[in-house]
């Protein structure tokens, strides 16, 4: 007499096509364990995802099933997908050839008729019904057979315990790592503690906490039992031993000391330790606080609040790995493409290059991998909030794929422009976890000030620290040389850091110039490297040029010699001229290629760059570790025209003294201030000010938009309890705790709110509950605010042609709030603007034109929405840099367009295009942008490239813009015209160093 027993297990597909798994794996391995560990005679198999191929499947079946004996019995469990026709689907499976790679209900029931066993238990964790984002496969082509029903495996001797019903779907517990029935199965068998169990009966008790999960996940699921056993089927108690130990270890207690290596404790691979090890010598105590007290590798969830510098972003990477090594998959959230972009580099060459983890990006860029995000085919993910939130909200199954989201930089939650964004994509997780999916949430956060029960509406544990590993020297210097500062120790001082004779006035008029070139000089020779931080573009590049010719330093020919060569900005020959002087500049009208440079040329331990002026972008996250940072200014310019929180100048100041970026033991940070008064009132409000509390971003000026987007998140609600979506949101926790008659005085509002949605045919009502139409969800899953969504809608309405192009919407997407409200520069003097319109009519024609006017606050508006507009088409149609600004530039000294503007605005349309496709899909009658051409014109505006140049968008070497329109303009428009050139060819029109690198790459078969 034998137990024979076969554990399958399939997450990952070889057809890229087929969404991943999480917990199908883990399902298999932790029921082998089990079965393994307390029957000491059984003869178990496991096979998971590449072994359970459809050969390795029919084995195990042929070795249990086919060789069992009539006093054997045999167990059998599947974790995985199914089809709707009802076929279990392999490792090997193929979308488009279903019928021979999966193995149907029909071939299963013959080896269930044919086996002598005298009992078999089939335990089936996946389901038939076709619903995503259930463990079935949907989109599989009908077959015209009929298929065979789960429940004819069963009957006398052969019991099948399916995951649901066949008219429900089964699902994955988001963050358990196992399907719902099979977690019920294994909670039951632990929890159980009668000296032999009767799986039969055991089974009620399956069914019954399976439901419970399912109800408070807001799901029908319901395992059901078919067939009997008579005597029913008993066996030993089912308890974890050490083979279900070593596949899912124990950690709970465990405290480590500051040596990585110690974490092989929490089952982390000894290869990944040794890969940290070189990046760092040792934890800090804020890691070790955040692993021993916080217990973020046992998945308990965080809320770190730390300097800038001070390690916090690897507390999010431990419990990253840990979370991936557990077979959940992590999410990383940042708030700019750019930091996105660098992470992913940086991660992508450590895990991916490096351990073998797939890593993926998605920030809006045409390089994205937004399919395998969608499709769960990735094991760490980076995304900007924006991606993150839109990507969550329109494919309900990416929620059941997160086992731990870390959002990075979490204080933007208070930013007005962006907080909107951080807090609804918070509101929706929690929302979720409350719905029983178990997500790890790890929030980091800059220094703040109160933290405003900002980690009670997380629901999670904060961790404060003010410590950073290399001590920051803060103060204010005046124009008599005089420093006061807080040192190391937490003590005032003052102390004479530059003599006065050293301050000279350099111009025709004092100004910041007289003190930044002596004391850039000075500290220069104590061997650091510095940043200053200016306030304006043109500042930023006029200081690193003064400083290029007064330091005197060696020219940095390594970060000059990769600088891109074609279609450059005017920008790009001051910016040469200051690397020949050792200096850079960083601001938006370096191209992004000349970014990367100058941040790489800069950030390089033994870079010939040692000093940057840079705008205040550099600060947002990007990794340009300074010695000293000098803040020239402390107030913005233009329209957004304030002072600099606390929190922004910490956030500057952090970027001095960074470890392994610092000539001595500390970093500085220095206030430029014109007098003594100054001085000690920028000491005051800076260097010992209180920073600003953590809040919440919800106005009631922007009510709308908050209700339509929160409505967006969920299929409906009851009317009544609409108040009650509103206080999910951080600002309604807030106003709940201060103000009991708030939500009385709120349900009023929000019903007018109602009332005005549904004359707008954006809410429908049905009995108690109501919900967005389908317009009504297209503008609450779009990045518009809701007024600009309403005015958007009345433009196309308005229309008075049946062709709509993609190009039109480029146009109109000018005239919204999003895009006056930001900077247009303009020459406010004469007449010489007044061109614009006429610009635009000879490239969009006279209605986009005319639509254009609509409610312009003045002649100038008008103006330079055309200009915007006239600009976008240049630059999707490849015209030269150099020419854009030249056409658009009234006068070098105001109005003047740069690279930088021409890119803004082009990230804003490309932030909004796709969300006006889909309003102008709804309601435009006649014929409409295909996606096609949407996807298209994302990447004209991403890269300035005309449609006939995107072919060449596939070679596998990201060119610069002028090389693209070079190859363009020699008649090669595509990746196979490329390869059809000889490298002689290639190198006349992109030189030779170009040509060698494309060469290397030219696949064998267009050799």
């Amino acid at each position: 007499m034998a137990l024979l027993a076969g554990f399958i297990g399939v997450d990952r597909f070889a057809d890229i096509t087929i969404p991943e798994l999480t917990g199908a794996r883990r399902d298999a391995e932790a029921l082998w364990a089990l079965f393994s560990d307390s029957i000491p005679d059984i003869q178990a198999k496991l096979i998971t995802d590449k072994d359970a191929s459809l050969h390795g499947i029919r084995q195990l079946l042929q070795s249990t099933l086919g060789a069992a004996t009539s006093d054997d019995t045999v167990i059998l469990s599947f974790s995985g997908h199914g089809t709707s026709n009802h076929q279990i689907v392999a490792h090997d499976t193929s979308r488009t050839d279903p019928a021979d790679t999966t193995i149907p209900m029909e071939e299963l029931a013959h080896y269930f008729r044919e086996t002598q066993a005298k009992a078999v238990l089939f335990i089936l964790d996946c389901c038939f019904s076709g619903g995503a984002p259930a463990k079935v496969l949907g989109d599989i082509p009908v077959s015209r057979s009929i298929s065979m029903s789960v429940s004819t495996l069963a009957g006398e001797g052969r019991i099948l315990l399916a995951a649901s019903r066949e008219s429900e779907e089964a699902y994955e517990v988001p963050g358990e790592g196992h399907g719902l029935l099979t977690k019920a199965l294994i909670d039951t068998f632990i929890e159980t503690t009668s000296p032999t169990i009767d799986l039969v009966e055991m089974s009620a008790q399956v069914v019954e906490k399976a439901r419970s999960v399912a109800i408070k996940m807001r799901i029908a699921q319901t395992p059901v039992l078919f067939g009997h056993v008579t005597g029913g089927l008993v066996l030993p108690p089912i308890k974890p031993g050490p083979h279900f130990y070593t596949k899912f270890p124990q950690k709970g207690g465990l405290r480590v000391d500051a040596d990585i290596q110690e974490l092989a404790g929490f089952g982390l691979p000894l290869t990944i330790l040794n890969q940290w090890a070189k990046q760092f010598p040792t934890l800090n105590d804020l890691q070790l606080q955040a692993i021993n007290d916080y217990r973020i590798l046992d998945g308990s969830s965080l809320l770190a609040i730390a300097p800038t510098g001070s390690g916090k972003t690897f507390v999010g990477e431990l419990a990253a790995i840990q979370a991936i090594c557990e077979g959940r998959k992590a999410v990383f959230l940042l708030p700019y493409r750019a930091l996105t972009n660098e992470k992913y580099e940086q991660f992508s060459q450590v895990y991916g290059d490096g351990l073998g983890m797939r890593v993926i990006r998605c920030c809006g860029d045409y390089v994205d991998q937004t399919d395998l995000f969608v499709r769960g085919k990735y094991d760490l993910a980076l995304l900007t909030y924006e991606m993150f939130l839109n990507l969550v909200v329109s494919n309900t199954g990416v929620l059941n794929q997160l086992g731990l989201v870390v959002l990075d930089e979490a204080q933007f939650i208070t930013d007005p422009t962006r907080g909107i964004s951080v807090e609804l994509l918070l509101t929706y997780l929690l929302s979720a976890k409350q719905r029983g999916f178990q997500i790890q949430l790890i929030t980091l956060s800059a220094v703040v000030g109160d933290v405003n029960h900002f980690d009670e509406w997380l629901d999670c544990d904060k961790l404060i620290s003010q410590e950073r590993p290399v001590p920051l020297v803060e103060g204010a210097l005046d124009r008599s040389g005089i420093f006061q500062f807080v040192d190391t120790d937490g003590n005032e001082q003052v102390t004479q850091l530059l003599s006065p004779s050293e301050i000279q006035v350099r111009r025709k008029k004092a100004s910041s110039q007289d003190v930044i070139v002596p004391l850039v000089q000075k500290l220069v020779q104590q061997g650091e490297n510095v940043i200053v931080f200016r306030n304006q573009k043109g500042p930023a590049q006029g200081c690193a040029n003064y400083l290029a010719k007064e330091l005197g330093l060696s020219p940095a020919t390594e970060a000059i010699s990769v600088l891109p060569q074609y279609d450059l900005p005017t920008t790009s020959q001051a910016l040469r001229e200051c690397l020949h002087g050792g200096t850079a500049f960083h601001n938006r009208n370096l191209t992004r290629e000349e970014k990367e440079v100058v941040e790489q040329a800069f950030r390089s331990l033994d870079g010939q760059v040692r000093v940057l002026s840079a705008t205040t972008t550099v600060a947002a996250g990007i990794n340009t570790p300074a010695s000293t940072v000098i803040l020239a200014e402390h107030e913005f310019v233009g329209q957004d025209g304030r002072q600099f929180t606390v929190a922004e100048y910490k956030n500057m100041a952090g970027r001095a003294g960074r470890p392994g970026h610092t000539s001595n033991s500390r970093g500085q940070a220095i206030l430029l201030a014109d007098n003594s008064y100054e001085r000690q009132s920028l000491f005051r409000q800076y260097v010992q000010g209180q920073l600003e509390p953590i809040r919440s971003s919800l106005d009631s000026q922007s009510l709308k938009t908050w209700l339509v987007r929160l409505l967006a998140q969920m299929e409906r609600v009851q009317r009544a309890e609409i108040v009650a979506v509103l206080s999910n949101t951080y600002g309604g926790y807030l106003a709940n705790r201060s103000d009991p008659s708030w939500r009385d005085r709120m349900k009023q509002h929000l019903e007018e709110l109602i009332e005005l949605m549904m004359e707008q045919d954006l809410i429908e009502e049905e009995d108690v509950y109501i919900q967005l139409t389908l317009l009504g969800r297209a503008v609450g899953e779009s990045a518009l605010s809701f007024d600009s969504a309403m005015r958007l809608i009345r433009l196309v309405r308005s229309i008075q042609t049946d062709d709509l192009s993609v190009i039109t919407l480029v146009a109109l997407l000018q005239q919204l709030p999003e895009s006056d409200g930001g900077y247009t520069p303009m020459m406010k003097k004469g007449r010489s603007e007044s061109i614009r319109p006429q610009q635009a009519s000879e490239r969009y024609g006279t209605e986009v034109v005319r639509l254009l006017q609509h409610l312009a606050q003045g002649e100038l508006d008008y103006f330079a929405r055309c200009k915007r507009a006239s600009l976008l088409w240049d630059w999707v149609h490849g015209v030269a840099i150099e020419e854009i600004e030249r056409l658009y530039t009234p006068n070098p000294y105001q109005g003047k367009i740069g690279y930088g503007d021409i890119q803004k605005f082009a990230d804003a349309t490309r932030l909004y295009l796709r969300s006006a496709h889909q309003l102008a899909a709804l309601i435009h009658i006649g014929n409409n942008p295909s996606d096609e051409e949407v996807d298209r014109m994302q990447q004209q505006l991403e890269v300035g490239l005309p449609t006939e140049a995107l072919g060449l968008l596939s070679v596998p070497l990201r060119l610069y813009r002028g090389e693209y329109l070079a190859l363009l303009n020699n008649g090669v428009k595509s990746s196979q015209d490329v390869w059809t050139c000889s490298e002689l060819q290639l190198s006349s029109i992109l030189g030779k160093k170009r040509a060698s690198e494309l060469i290397a790459l030219r696949p064998p078969a267009a050799a």
